[in-house]
């Protein structure tokens, strides 16, 4: 909930610049000079992490230490609600057999803080102090960073709170199922009906001087330990894959172009081909594993702390390394994710391969917005993805306007066609009836999410049974 909490602050606040949402664990070492380590892109599509160490830029100093010069302001006063929802059905059968099931759920997240302090590093200050310094070479994070191991980012700003403040979630869900049976001849008929209702209400309440956003600085270290500041702004929003020493051809391995606001999707179609092939390995696993691991992942999509989880242990598990620094976890987080690990790991039959391919899917998924997970949950069934995979391939074949007929017949009832309108929208993608076709066009320039939520429904797709 907290995680939520500061991603939608953020979200409202800077939406384009250099705050990095903060995690509850991680409050505490997120003071003034932390070192934060700047994990590189393991894909051209998602963003850069910061993970915070442990250690200040003091502790790796060879003599004596920097006393930053610091200002203190109010921030701002934040009152705000934040509403969620969604619904669906299936129905399935014939006029002998037949199954409807259908749900609906909404989720209402409050914030309420007094004021927010912001704290900022006195940059000319901390430069003048800073110059002619060294660090210790012995350290064990300065030894990682020589090797090129690790890139390593200053704090020089954090927004906190300065009293206790509250943070609340309210949920509810409720579905029902029904299914019918006759036998002929002898005309018997069987009906069942089942309903299910449930609410929760969460209330957390955060103690003062806890860590909500921050931002950095690029820091880099001599080979004989001095110390160089670079005092451009760091950030995720701030990347470019063009100018990053850890990016690869291999990574992305076509020419990356721009997606501008008013492009059709079909301009990305080069990009969404290039990373489709990486999937194709996940067709080895066998259909109970790919059934098994597409209900799994249905739960893990609305829990974005073990989807997180998720994917850092598929990157350890991917590359055969062992992790460099290694986050806190939650026992709840663990657990949640150990049975699509053990999945996973029962298919020995390229097995690397298939991690890798489950890391680059769910390393997309975790970009999408909240919204945009729930969204794609609720059409995480076989119908339902397989008509979100070929309007997909319709809009990536012609930047031309679709014909309404040519819409999967799944899509084209109201309901559907509403919740996949939302879902494109999550992701700036507007999709739009007018007459007798239908239009797509990317709505915002920023970063990759059109791209990222046709990679995620190409994934998933291929994790279809093709039994079903």
């Amino acid at each position: 909930m907290f995680n939520k909490a500061t991603k939608q602050l953020v979200q409202q606040i800077d939406p384009n610049g250099v705050l990095i949402p903060a995690s509850l664990n991680d409050s505490k070492k997120l003071k003034l000079l932390a070192l934060v380590w700047k994990k590189p892109k393991t894909w051209f599509f998602v963003k850069a992490k910061y993970i915070p160490t442990h250690f200040t830029l003091n502790d790796l100093l060879e003599k004596g230490e920097i006393i930053p010069g610091r200002d203190e302001t109010d921030f701002l006063k934040c009152k705000a609600t934040f509403k969620t929802s969604g619904n669906g059905s299936v129905e399935i059968g014939n006029e002998d057999v037949g199954l409807n099931a259908t749900g609906q759920s909404s989720t209402e997240l409050n914030l309420s803080f007094d004021t927010l302090r912001k704290e900022d590093v006195d940059i000319p200050k901390l430069m003048k102090d800073s110059q002619g310094r060294k660090v210790d070479l012995r350290h064990g994070l300065i030894q990682q960073f020589l090797k090129g191991k690790i890139r390593l980012t200053l704090l020089k700003e954090r927004i906190f709170t300065p009293c206790e403040c509250t943070i609340s979630c309210a949920g509810q869900e409720q579905g029902s199922v029904s299914s019918t049976l006759k036998g002929y001849p002898k005309l018997v008929a069987i009906k069942a009906k089942g309903e299910l209702k449930c609410s929760s209400d969460l209330k957390m309440n955060i103690p003062a001087g806890t860590v909500f956003a921050y931002s950095v600085i690029k820091i880099n270290f001599s080979s004989d330990g001095f110390i160089e500041l670079c005092f451009e702004p760091d950030g995720i929003e701030s990347d470019d894959i063009s100018e990053d020493p850890d990016y690869s051809e291999v990574d992305c391995p076509y020419t990356l172009q721009e997606i501008e606001e008013g492009y059709s999707l079909s301009s990305l179609k080069t990009a969404l081909s290039d990373v489709q092939n990486g999937f194709c390995v996940l067709t080895d696993l066998t259909s109970k594993c790919r059934s098994s691991l597409l209900l799994n992942l249905r739960l893990i999509l609305l829990d974005p702390p073990s989807l997180s989880v998720l994917v850092e242990s598929l990157e350890v598990l991917s590359s055969s390394e062992a992790p460099l620094l290694q986050n806190e976890l939650l026992d709840s987080e663990k657990n949640l994710t150990s049975t699509v690990l053990d999945l996973l790991k029962s298919e020995p039959h390229n097995s690397q391969q298939i991690l890798k391919a489950m890391h680059m899917l769910l390393s997309d998924v975790e970009e999408l917005t909240d919204a945009g997970l729930q969204l794609l949950e609720s059409f995480c069934f076989p119908e339902g993805l397989r008509s979100l995979q070929d309007l997909v391939n319709l809009l990536m074949a012609t930047s031309e306007p679709l014909s309404k007929d040519a819409i999967p017949v799944f899509l084209q009832k109201d309901e559907e066609f509403h919740r996949v309108v939302d879902l494109f929208k999550s992701c700036n993608v507007l999709l739009k009836r007018e007459d007798d076709f239908m239009f797509a066009d990317v709505t915002c320039e920023n970063g990759f999410l059109p791209l990222v939520l046709c990679i995620a429904i190409s994934g998933f797709a291929f994790l279809i049974d093709s039994n079903n």
